[in-house]
Order: C-alpha cells, then structure tokens, then sequence
C-alpha cells in the first residue's frame, strides 16, 4: 500500500484550476520509471480529463475496497477516462485465446461455506434429479403479476412441464407477486430462484405501490459511496419480504458514452472507480440482507450507442482498453465476492471476432475470460435470450444451446421454452453439450440454493402484505447527498435575504403546481407559474414581461427526455427562452433531468442539478434551495467543458427549517401517528374545535397537521396556513426577541430598575422595580386589570360598549379598532398607561404570572428602538427569516377566512372575534401589546424557534449569540420554571406542569391562554408547536387544559424518540 499512497501523492501534486485547461494533461501521466517505483503499472492508468477535480473522497473509499488487495494492484483516483485505445496496452486484434490476459488482484475464489457436507447435499439433490429436471434447472421464465389467470396458468405450466429453475418478475404489484410466489414455489420440488430488475429498487417494476430510490446515476454524484451499503440493506429487505431472492442489480456499466440509449442513468457514472466503489457498497449490503446481487452487464455496456434490445451493439475497443476500464468494476466486484454476473449482448472483436456472435454466446468470453481469467466461480446469467442483441441472427434453441456451451448457468427468458428445453436436452444426448458442462451449472444453481437458504427457509409463505416504505429516509438522504450545485456567480444559491425581495418560479414541462413549487412557499411568498413546453411557446412574449420585472426567477425543468438523440427532451425554443430571461433578470435554472443536458446552459450562472423528476427529489431541492442543507454532490459525468465530471460547488447550509419524515430523524411514526387519537378525543369532548401541530427534530419538520374545524359547526377545515391567535405566545415571540435584540446592543440591561427607562414610573411604586423581575413574573404586578370595564355603559341585557369611548365607524379622535365595526377613544390608550402606573404592587414579590410586565415592557422597547413593537418585529425578525405569515393585526394582510376565530364575545365586544385580538387588552392597544395581539401560523412559529436552537442564526443572518439565548432561556434566581420571558419546565413536582414530564430541564418556551405552545427542547434539538383556538365559542372552556391536551401530544412526541 505504501505505493498506492506515494503514486495517489503525485496524482494530488498535479497542477488544477484554471490554468490547467491549457495544458497537455496526456503529457502529465506519469512515466514508466515513476510508476516502477510506486509499484503501480503504466497500464493501470488511463489519462486524466482536462480540468476534472480529484475527489478526496473517492479517493480514500477507493483505498478502503484496496487495503487487501495485493502489493501489485491499482492505485485509485477519480477522473475521468479518455476514450483512446493508444493509452492502453494491446493483447491481440485476433480472436482471442491467449492467457496473457491481465488478471483481476490474485485472490483465493474458493468458496469457505464449500465444506464436505455441503458438497455432499449438493452431489445428493443433483444425483436424485432426472435429465429433463436438470436442464430445467437452467431456465428462468419471465413472470408478471398483472397479466391475468392466463398467464398465471401459463407460468404454472411451464413449472411442472419444464421443470424450471428460477422465475424473473416484472411489472405487478408486491402483494400479487408475493401471493404467486408463494403458489409458484408449491408447485416446484427444489426451490425457485425469484428474481426480478429491482436496479433502483421495487419501485422499477411496481410503478404505483413500489419504493424507488434514486437511479444510479443520480447516486454517482454522492461523494459517500457506503451510503449506497444501507441502500442494498433496505432493497434486500424489501425484496425477501416478497418473495425475492436474486436483484438483477447493481449496473457496473461505465457510461462514458452520452449518447448511450439503455444504460444511461442506469449506470452510477463515468469515472471507473466511483461506479466500482458504488456498486461495491450496493452489493454488498444486498448480499449482508440475503439477496443475490449480479454484477451486469459484462463485460461493460457503457460506451454503446445501440440498445441491445433492439440490436446487436459493436464494441470497438482494444482488449487492453477493456481490460483497464469496462472490466475493471467488475474485477473489483468478483475478488469482493459479488455472487452473480450477468453477460451482455454485444459484439466486442477484440476478444470474439466471430461475425454477429455476442458476446453471451462467446466460450472465450464466458468461460475464458470470466471464468478462468477472472477467476468467478457465481453464478453466470444471460441477459434476457428474447432480445434483438441475440435474436438478430441466432433462433430459439439455437440460443439456449450455444449458451449453455459457452459456460453460462442460468438461461435468461428465452424466446420460446418450448423449443429451447428439447433443444437443450437433444444437445446433451448428442453430446454437443458435454454431461460435465451441465452437472458444472447445475450444481452451482443449486450450491447457491442452499446459500439463499431456500431449501430451508418455507418459501412457499412469503408475506403478501409486507412492502412498506421503511426506506424513504434513506431515499431522502441519498438524494439530499446528491443534488448538485453545478454554477453559482451571481451568489443566489442558496438563497438568503427574501426579505421584500419578489421571487417568482416558472415551471417548464407541467401545466400543473409542482412538488417543488410547493414546497419553495415555504420559505417565502413565491408567484408560481407552470407551463408545458407548447404553452411556453404560445406565451412567450406575456411570460417574459411578467418574469422579467421580479428580483429572482427560478426556472424549474420538468418532464424531460433522457436521450442524448431527442436534446432530453428540450425544445429549441425552450432553450432560446431561458437565455433571454437569463439576460433580463437574475436566473437560477433547476434541471430535473439528465446532466448531461447542462451542455445547454453553460451561460446560465446559476444552476441546480437534481437529476431526477422525482416528487421527493423536487421537494428536498426546494429545501435546498433555500439553505436547509448544504450542496454536497458532484456531477458523476462530463456534460461540457465547463461541466466535467466530478465538478460541484460545495456551499453550506444556512440553517433554515428542512422538511422529512420520522423515521429520518429516528422517530416512530406509528408512536405519532397517535397523536390523532388525542386530537379525537379533544374535539369531541369539545376541548377545542380545530388545532395545528407541528414538530421539528434535528431541523428538519416531521410532523406538521392540521386537525378539526375553525367552529364545531364544522364548516372550515383548518389547514396549516391558516393563522391563530397566540395570545400570550407574544410575550416570547415579539417582546422577549426584541428584548434580547436590544440587550445585545447595550440598550436594554435586565438588571436595573424600571426608573433607568421610564420618567412616567419616577415618584410611583413601580420605580425601583427590576426588569428582570417583571420578565419572569416576579416583580409583585397585579395578574391583570380589566381594562374595558371602565368602557362599557350598562344595559338592560347587561352592559355594552359606552357610545363616549366607541364608535361604529372610523371618525376624529376614534381610530383604535377593537372589532368588526367598532372603533375606541383614542385617549383611552393613554387611560390604559395610567391605571397601570396607579396599579398595586405586592410586598411580597414571590412567583405570580401577570400580563402588566409586558405592557410596561413593550413601552420601554417602545421608546427604545423609536418604533411601534409590531413594525419593529416585521421588521427585525419576520420578514427576514421568512415568516410571512406570522404578524399583528393581521386582517391588514390576509382575509378573515384565513384566520381562525377566537371567541363568541358576549363580556366586551358583543361579537365573533376572527382576525381581531382576543386579548381585551391588546385589543384596545390597537390590537399591539407586549403581552397578546401576535397571529401565527406554527410554521412561522417554528422558524423563530429552529432560529433560537441554530444558536441564533437562520438563513445566513445572524439574529442573536449563543450566550444571549442562554442568558434569557435560563431560569432566573429562586425560580424553579421561570427565565427572562421564556417559561420552562417546571422543575418543583408539587406544581403543575406545562410541559411533558419527558421534556428535558433545559426546555424552555410559552402557553397561550387561547390554546397554544411553543417548546424548544435544546437537549434532544426538538421544537413542538401547538396551536388551537380552544376559548371557541367561549373562553370559560377550560377543558384543553384540563384534559391535558397539550401535555399528553408532547409526551408522545417524547415516546416516539424512544424517551
């Protein structure tokens, strides 16, 4: 390995950025004498592409497969492979059958589990088998579990007819596959091989109930290969759970050639060793999960232009050029341990220049090359025998026949097994087929019977209801490790300030809403827009001036080709739009489709590549998009010169709320999913009519609902737009930020005394009062005062608001609305200050919550930053972080029917109360108070409280510092739950508790008396947001509280964790 180290040094060494795009990089590969001396061979290396960049990463994954290998072996380095047979040594141009052939690493092939015993069951079941049983045992028939009873009774036919070995599936779904597996495996004496094309798992063959994870090539731009081990875990789990036991997967095709028609974005890439180091960990965790892996398709696919389906593609290439890069994947997987491969259809001269003959077909190919020189002894299977590739100029029975000879052992969908089986057997009697060459196959397919364990396991009960999506965390995972920032110079990626900045997304490819434009209004007021190709081009010009006035415009591709020969899909005229809209506005263009269509937008400046047309991947790249996490991928393969391969800009995240699933941050979402029950249970025993909830964890938000109706009535859904009132949530999402902004400016000191700030509490019993005191409800202020009563005439049903202080219209001296159609005495503001001031102040200052400190509080921000509290807010911390619908008084921005009511007001303002304060006394503030008046929905709550657990930062801005966030969510002398502002768990278990008894001592946050809370549990980096307007239709309901309801959804949420 010291080679390997001193020759990857040089590799390193080698001058990269832009200077070198003029270089002669073929003259910078290293000589003879220096690779003598890191023990690595000349013909090991192939020449590197013009400004490609070596991966570190790569590199040491490569490393890894390498460390036992021989002293002899290759050095690994990412770059990619120039298409040149003069860079590789020649062997032969004649049909080969020379053993000068360069061998994978020297390694033993024997097989440990190959004990005597074992040899000995397989030579029992072999001995027991008829001839016609053992030729049987090489086929394997095509099977679909959507083709009705026919073909089922077809299939079964040919079972007990032709004694078939094995089965490949198709297009079904997993529950139908399951139930004929287990009716199939009943009808056979020794054990089906089950296999089927699962490349990016079920979801290739079941298109509406499988799991698909992201295609190969999308995976090729992750730079942490093991990750592709846990997805051959979850694949290998999800396939044996029906039935499966071999996954004709992983593709160790080299796609060097774009215009590749079948492989394409089924191979994980251009660059050798990140294909081999991918598909190492692909295999490997299938194989660690009991199922079959194959290796496909040899001896290298990748650079073919003709899809062997439909014809018989020609492979040019050297022998030595095939040796040092299409068969190096495979050599890996073989000294890995890769238990099957699977032989492709294509004409390669340099090793069989028998006219027409594919390679399937070749000896030398099959039986001297893979298995002598390479030294496999799995089990070698046909690619299918109905394609082009074979059919073209070979019959039925012919095929089989000149395959079985070859040295292949399982016979791949023939064409017709009615011909093929006589074809084969009268080829053994006759001796064309030696007996030894089918015991050889015979017995393998049965040694790795034995290895799957099928003769022991009951493979005639396979479970028809066990296809769950556990993989979709690991999906998003892999995605978010992949997607791509390919170009970045205007600096919009990720996008930071959205703060009044006018953002709109053009969709190109779907005339409807997409995943991923739903997910951008996440994070901001994005104008949406989507259009198929056609509608672009009859919109032109009206697109144009509508896009072209806004600060950023997204462009999203969709619904594209994947062939090089259609320009993936992308007509002249879309491509000709986006260069215009590029020159009259700032563009970042996302491609979800092929990278190699980025050939295209090289003059674009900022671009995304996500690969896939995928719903999932739409949604995270939104996230990305706006800094939930970083840009991590690189492109698996070259596009252009400005995008070559293993190019990518690594950008950090920003810090922002990102979107997933329990199970990604290891939750149960079972455990949640009770949740549901609570709720249940809080509507109908009336506790509250509808609520929001929300929980965050580790950043990412993984549960957000919306339950119930605005009334009991039951007219309005509540959904997670809509705005709550959050009452006293105020006190920490509006009065306390604003505290702590000031504080860290010097301005606002929790220590000193009420006569510091304010002149009007001088010569009063509020003077020497401490700030702090008031913050944590411990400066001896009365609960509350009634502000109202002062206001209100009597009547003969009661009273009602006095025609001195209220007007039903907006009029001089009368501007301060408290409701729909009445408006207060402005003066009545200033009487409000007064009677605060006149208040009692208890001589015992102990513990005792009151809403007066935050009136006087919000006067002393008040005078402090020169500004309303609400403005102040809007514009120091929603606006920027995104929080566009969080706000006061918010009928000036949003309509009623957005905002859930709050009470049917019979005490003060004899009316519905829906968009105006329930508070009384924020609402006769002009709905603005230190303690009530702010609307939310938990969304925007949420980003506040994610903001506050990033340490005080979010979306690239910088809110507070750690230590100011400590200092306020901290709990204040003698106080067992109180800190400045904040509410905390209740330490002291005599008292009642507001949060979960699992929440840790650390979490702080606040209860609104309309049916809401907020609680960040820094500890275990949870955020859980509770919203309801349960004082509907009266707030003497006192039920939410007394069933517990929010307590109780918090400790499940604790539950789920495993707490």
């Amino acid at each position: 390995m010291k080679g390997v180290f001193a020759f990857i040094g040089f590799l390193i060494a080698l001058p990269i950025g832009p200077g070198a795009l003029d270089m002669n990089w073929t003259s910078k590969i290293p000589t003879e004498q220096t690779l003598q001396k890191s023990n690595v061979k000349l013909s090991d290396v192939a020449s590197a592409n013009p400004g490609a960049v070596v991966s570190d990463m790569l590199v040491d994954q490569a490393i890894d497969l390498a460390k036992d290998h021989d002293a002899g072996n290759r050095a690994f380095l990412t770059s990619r492979f120039e298409i040149r047979d003069s860079d590789f040594p020649e062997i032969t141009t004649t049909k080969v059958t020379s053993t000068k052939f360069i061998k994978a690493p020297s390694t033993s092939h024997s097989h440990p589990g190959d004990t005597s015993l074992l040899l000995d069951r397989i030579d029992s079941i072999y001995n027991k088998m008829s001839l016609e049983e053992r030729v049987g045992q090489l086929f394997m028939i095509r099977a679909h579990s959507n083709l009705g009873p026919e073909h089922v009774s077809a299939v079964k036919q040919q079972i007990k007819k032709y004694h078939v070995g094995g089965l490949c599936f198709f297009q079904g779904t997993p529950g139908g596959h399951a139930e004929l597996i287990n009716s199939y495996q009943k009808l056979s004496t020794i054990p089906l091989l089950v296999a089927i094309d699962a490349e990016w798992g079920g979801g290739m063959r079941f298109k509406e109930s499988g799991m698909s994870f992201p295609r190969q090539l999308m995976l090729g731009a992750i730079q942490n290969s093991t990750m592709l081990y846990d997805m051959g875990i979850e694949v290998g789990r999800q396939l044996l759970e029906i039935g499966i036991n071999v996954n004709f997967a992983p593709v160790v095709d080299i796609n060097i050639n774009p215009n590749n028609p079948v492989i394409n974005d089924r191979s994980f890439g251009e660059g050798m060793y990140n294909v081999t180091a991918k598909s190492y960990q692909y295999m490997r965790g299938m194989q660690a999960a009991g199922i079959m892996a194959c290796a496909k398709h040899f001896p290298g696919h990748g650079d073919t232009d003709v899809d062997s389906h439909l014809d018989l593609p020609v492979i040019g290439h050297s022998l030595g050029r095939m040796d040092s890069v299409e068969l190096f994947p495979f050599k890996t997987l073989i000294d890995k341990g890769v238990q099957s491969v699977m032989v492709a259809h294509l004409h390669v001269p340099s090793m069989d220049n028998t006219p027409n003959l594919p390679t399937t077909l070749s000896p030398w190919v099959v039986d001297t090359l893979l298995r002598q020189q390479l030294g496999f002894d799995g089990l070698v299977f046909t690619d299918a025998l109905e394609m082009k590739g074979v059919t073209k100029h070979f019959g039925p029975g012919e095929v089989e026949v000149m395959a079985v000879i070859a040295g292949n052992d399982v016979l791949c969908l023939p064409a017709d097994i009615s011909i093929s089986f006589p074809a084969v057997i009268k080829a053994i009697d006759s001796g064309e087929i030696p007996a030894q060459r089918l015991e050889e196959s015979v017995k393998r397919i049965i040694r790795s019977k034995l290895r799957l364990g099928l003769f022991k396991s009951d493979t005639a009960n396979v479970n028809p209801d066990a296809f769950p999506a556990n993989g979709l965390a690991l999906k998003g995972e892999l995605i978010e490790n992949a997607i791509t920032a390919v170009s970045n110079e205007g600096k919009l990626i990720p996008i930071r300030k959205v703060r009044k900045k006018s953002i709109a997304c053009l969709n190109i490819g779907s005339a409807k809403t997409t995943p991923f434009q739903e997910r951008l209004t996440s994070y901001t007021d994005v104008k949406n827009i989507s259009v198929t190709q056609d509608q672009l081009g009859q919109r032109r010009k009206g697109l144009l001036d509508l896009l072209s006035p806004n600060d950023i415009v997204i462009v999203s591709l969709t619904g594209m080709d994947k062939l090089a020969q259609r320009d993936f899909g992308l007509s002249a005229g879309t491509r000709a739009f986006i260069e215009q809209l590029n020159a009259e506005t700032q563009v970042i263009l996302v491609v979800f489709g092929s990278p190699y269509s980025l050939k295209f937008f090289e003059d674009v400046p900022n671009v995304i590549m996500a690969y896939q047309d995928d719903p999932m991947v739409q949604d995270i790249t939104a996230q990305a998009l706006f800094g939930a996490f970083s840009f991590r991928g690189r492109l698996p393969v070259t596009a252009s010169s400005r995008f070559p391969v293993n190019h990518g800009l690594q950008l950090a995240s920003l810090g922002r709320l990102g979107y997933s699933i329990p199970a990604r941050v290891h939750m149960s979402a079972d455990t949640l999913d009770k949740i549901s029950l609570i709720v249940d249970e809080m509507i109908a025993k009336r506790a509250a009519p509808g609520c929001q909830i929300l929980v965050v964890k580790d950043g990412k938000v993984i549960y957000d609902k919306a339950f119930g109706h605005f009334t009991y009535a039951g007219k309005r859904a509540v959904n997670m737009k809509d705005l709550y009132d959050v009452a006293s949530l105020t006190k920490v999402a509006a009065t306390t930020m604003a505290a702590m902004t000031l504080y860290e400016e010097g301005i606002f000191l929790p220590r000193q005394t009420l006569d510091y700030y304010l002149d009007d509490v001088q010569n009063t019993n509020k003077e020497h009062l401490v700030v702090r005191d008031l913050m944590a409800h411990q400066a001896g202020l009365q609960p509350w005062i009634p502000f109202y009563d002062a206001t209100m005439s009597k009547t003969r049903s009661g009273s009602a608001p006095s025609k001195e202080f209220y007007r039903n219209h907006r009029e001089a001296d009368f501007n301060v609305q408290v409701a729909r159609g009445l408006y207060m005495r402005d003066s009545q503001m200033d009487s409000i200050w007064l009677r605060i001031l006149e208040s009692e102040v208890r001589i015992n200052r102990g513990y005792r919550y009151s809403d007066l400190g935050f009136y006087i509080l919000a006067e002393i921000i008040e005078r402090q930053t020169r500004n309303a509290l609400d403005i102040y807010c809007t514009n120091t911390f929603y606006e920027p972080l995104g929080m566009s619908r969080t706000c006061f008084k918010p009928l000036d921005n949003f309509k009623v029917g957005e905002i859930a009511p709050t009470e049917e007001d019979r005490t003060y303002r004899k009316q519905r109360l829906q968009g105006f304060v329930h508070d009384a006394g924020s609402a006769m503030l002009g709905g603005v108070g230190g303690h009530a008046g702010l609307f939310s929905n938990a969304e925007g709550l949420a980003i506040l409280m994610q903001m506050l657990l990033n340490g005080g930062s979010y979306g690239g801005e910088q809110y507070f510092n750690q230590k100011s966030i400590a200092t306020f969510a901290h709990r204040v002398p003698n106080s067992t739950r109180r800190g400045m502002g904040f509410d905390m768990k209740e330490l002291n278990p005599d008292r009642d508790i507001h949060t979960s008894p699992l929440a840790s001592d650390g979490t702080y946050g606040h209860t609104g008396f309309t049916g809401t809370c907020i609680w960040n549990d820094p500890e275990n980096d949870m955020i859980y947001v509770f919203l309801s307007n349960r004082t509907y239709p009266s707030s003497r309901n006192n039920k939410l509280n007394k069933l517990e309801i929010r307590e109780r959804i918090h400790t499940l949420i604790y539950k789920s964790m495993g707490s």
